[in-house]
């Protein structure tokens, strides 16, 4: 395996890239060139795909956390979070050319996310055998974290949905504000302010 070091603002990703698929150099040198950085302060929207490259684009998450949302008859509902080293965007289906609801990405940290064109994943995949090797275990990873998501949004019981939840992300339990939390497990502010009470309380010690 090549060891990057972190010396150029996307090794970050190549870091990650490198730790699931062993990397050439022309390939690590391609990505150098054709990803760059952005920053986005919080609370604030990430720039629309149109804005940063036409064709398209998925962002890897370097710092910060990031939320996916739609908007269905003026209801916000997070459908998404990540964050630091995993990828956020549109997975493209071939099948379909517009999707029925269109995500927007919102930074709930100071965040910095480097922006990977799909022109350019589309130009590794021709060129570099191990892009292929590489984009399967990334849509494996995805595909279970779209399991993961789908199944905690079929848990009946809010109570078992929240703990499921900080299972399933430790690293982000207690970063996502409230109401987006609520949103994305599909209960009431007030109810899992009423659950997380009562999880604090099962959690002290006993005298």
């Amino acid at each position: 395996m090549i060891m990057v070091a972190a010396s150029h603002e996307s090794d970050p990703l190549i870091q990650f890239l490198n730790s699931l698929q062993p990397l050439s150099e022309e390939l690590i040198e391609g990505a150098r060139k054709e990803t760059f950085k952005i920053s986005v302060r919080k609370n604030n929207m990430l720039p629309p795909f149109a804005e940063l490259v036409t064709e398209g684009c998925l962002f890897f998450v370097v710092k910060g956390l990031v939320r996916a949302f739609v908007v269905d008859e003026g209801k916000d509902i997070t459908t998404w979070l990540t964050d630091e080293n995993d990828f956020i965007g549109n997975i493209r289906n071939p099948g379909a050319f517009k999707p029925t609801f269109e995500e927007q990405y919102q930074a709930l940290e100071d965040s910095e996310l480097l922006v990977l064109p799909y022109r350019i994943v589309d130009d590794m995949y021709a060129q570099f055998p191990e892009a292929n090797v590489l984009a399967r275990k990334l849509l494996a990873i995805q595909y279970h974290m779209s399991q993961e998501r789908s199944i905690l949004s079929r848990i009946p019981s809010a109570e078992a949905r929240y703990k499921q939840f900080k299972i399933g992300h430790p690293t982000i339990k207690s970063r996502v504000p409230l109401k987006f939390l609520a949103s994305y497990l599909g209960m009431r502010i007030e109810t899992l302010s009423r659950i997380r009470k009562k999880t604090k309380i099962e959690g002290l010690p006993q005298n």
